[in-house]
């Protein structure tokens, strides 16, 4: 039952096992679950007799089709019109289907009122979904139902009936079903055979309709409160354990997860005046253009165009064992930018506001998620923090933070923006691609955090039209970053580049790709390129080997330089 709870939650389908079959419905509008898995769903569920929906259904608020849901916490929802479902006493069993209207929460309950036509009930959320628009207002559910039954029964004959049946499905409900079951009663009384015949099989067909309907559009599942941190910083352990269920459950399940307000408003303005000194300082992000061990970093601002600065230290074990990738020269001690220059410009003070969010950060994953979430059991260390700044339309494309297996296992992000809320017009929302469903948008709230597998989900940063900052970093497993520096060490050899080896082949590759650059400018730059950073040039461009390197760039013609750009500034995944 909890593997298929999982399963249904990636698929983005309701996690509700214990639901009707017309209740199992999806959240993804462009996804179609067969009536074969909906039926296996059910059943199995039925078997099982287990519910997770009170754990798991936190993250109905993190699918892409957030806007088909308008209840939210905080919401005044007495007098909402609800549908009640999935009860399985003998007493529940009759008011399944049944319409009723909210009327008051019990806190010590966890119930709310509902009154139904039989009468007030107390009955838990899970059991209830939401029917915005009221159905039929002219008519009450008995004359409703008796009308519909005079229609199908002047429809000919029974063919002709069924057919009608099947053709106005979405209006048979749980009134109709009593309805058609007090007439065969009262026919069952009288000894009317054909009448008998006539509703009996109308009867069996109105149950099939009930039990095989997927629900109406207007049918909204009733969902708790979202994943939010705001209750953790009262310092409670047994808050701060129910979110860290909740995360961990979610990120198992789905691979990525959303915490709203884990770090506080004031905090994320505290740290953005402590940063907005070093505006300046905040350099055009580069990606990595090449093979593993060799290749360089360029800036390609038609792939990647926000600003960062690197801020090192705070690490738990030391840079010589290799477990995490240094972004600069690592201090003693506290926190510092990794650029020494920034370093000797400024003084930092250790970044104490910056410290207390990434060592809130810091013990959450590390010495909590890791010891919750399976996948998660081997981490050992983050990398450097990276703070990054998006505007003017600045984005980020496509891609996957690790495809060649590096030890990233986990990606975390704090979004630091202050202000106004953010809106949708601002642009800037990461953009996740799940597989098999519609791409997901999450907006940059203030301090919310973000997780996801880095191996695995393919992401993007829509261009930002208003400022929006963030802390990222890495998580590293132990077996696997070990084993990748053992494969980089034996790759690599003694082709270890100086730092103005490395710079040269960098500068070489930015300006073959600059649009100002001709071909025979360019020969005579590779002609003087010192071997090792030759050797980068080629892995960047593909070449098996320098003499290969040198004979391409001497071929190319100017289309082959434009072609090389293009391909260059469409790189992403």
């Amino acid at each position: 039952a909890e593997l298929l709870a999982h399963w249904a939650c990636a698929m983005g389908v309701c996690p509700m096992l214990r639901c009707a079959p017309h209740h199992v419905s999806c959240f993804s509008s462009n996804l179609n679950v067969p009536p074969a898995v909906v039926g296996a769903m059910t059943s199995l569920s039925n078997l099982t007799e287990t519910s997770f929906c009170p754990s798991l259904r936190p993250m109905l608020n993190l699918q892409a089709c957030a806007h088909r849901r308008s209840i939210r916490k905080g919401d005044h929802l007495t007098g909402q019109q609800v549908e009640v479902h999935s009860l399985k006493s003998a007493e529940g069993q009759k008011l399944n289907g049944q319409i009723g209207i909210l009327m008051d929460f019990e806190e010590e309950t966890s119930r709310w009122q509902v009154a139904t036509p039989g009468g007030v009930r107390k009955i838990r959320c899970e059991h209830l979904s939401t029917v915005p628009t009221p159905l039929h207002e002219d008519l009450d559910p008995a004359e409703r139902s008796g009308q519909f039954l005079k229609e199908l029964l002047a429809a000919g004959n029974a063919e002709a009936m069924m057919s009608l049946l099947r053709q106005r499905r979405d209006e048979a409900d749980w009134a109709l079903l009593e309805t058609v079951s007090a007439n065969l009663s009262f026919a069952e009384s009288k000894g009317y055979q054909v009448k008998q015949q006539v509703l009996g099989r109308l009867l069996a067909e109105v149950k099939q309709v009930l039990a095989s309907r997927e629900p109406l559009p207007r049918t909204l599942l009733l969902p708790p409160p979202a994943l939010d941190a705001t209750a953790s910083w009262n310092g409670t352990t047994k808050e701060a354990h129910k979110l860290l269920t909740s995360v961990s459950a979610v990120l198992d399940a789905q691979g990525f997860a959303i915490c709203d307000h884990f770090v506080s408003a004031d905090a994320v303005q505290r740290l953005a005046d402590e940063l907005q000194k070093y505006d300046t300082d905040f350099e055009t992000a580069k990606i990595w253009v090449g093979k593993q061990a060799s290749g360089a970093q360029l800036s390609v601002p038609t792939v990647r165009s926000d600003r960062i600065l690197w801020v090192c230290g705070e690490h738990r074990t030391p840079a010589r064992e290799m477990l995490w990738d240094s972004a600069g020269d690592q201090p003693s001690e506290g926190l510092a930018p990794c650029r020494p220059e920034v370093v000797m410009e400024k003084s930092t003070a250790g970044f104490p506001e910056l410290r207390k969010i990434m060592n809130r950060v810091d013990d959450f994953i590390l010495l909590g998620l890791s010891k919750r979430v399976p996948r998660l059991a081997n981490l050992v260390e983050r990398s450097d923090a990276m703070i990054s700044i998006y505007d003017n339309g600045a984005r980020f494309q496509k891609h996957v933070d690790n495809p060649n297996r590096d030890g990233r296992v986990l990606t975390s992000i704090v979004y630091l923006n202050y202000g106004e809320a953010w809106g949708e017009d601002d642009g800037g929302q990461l953009r996740m691609f799940l597989e098999g469903e519609a791409p997901i948008d999450l907006a940059p709230d203030t301090g919310r955090l973000v997780l996801f597998w880095a191996n695995e989900i393919p992401h993007e940063v829509l261009p930002s039209k208003r400022r929006r900052m963030a802390l990222t970093y890495w998580w590293f497993d132990r077996s696997e970053r070990e084993a990748k520096v053992r494969e980089l060490a034996k790759e690599m050899g003694d082709t270890q580049l100086k730092t103005k080896e490395e710079r040269l082949a960098q500068e070489f590759i930015a300006y073959m790709l600059s649009e100002g650059s001709q071909p025979e400018d360019i020969v005579k730059r590779a002609k003087k390129l010192p071997q090792k950073s030759l050797t980068t040039v080629a892995a960047v461009v593909g070449a098996s080997n320098n003499a290969e390197a040198l004979e391409g760039i001497e071929r190319l013609s100017p289309s082959d330089l434009e072609r090389l750009r293009g391909s260059m500034g469409k790189m992403g995944l």
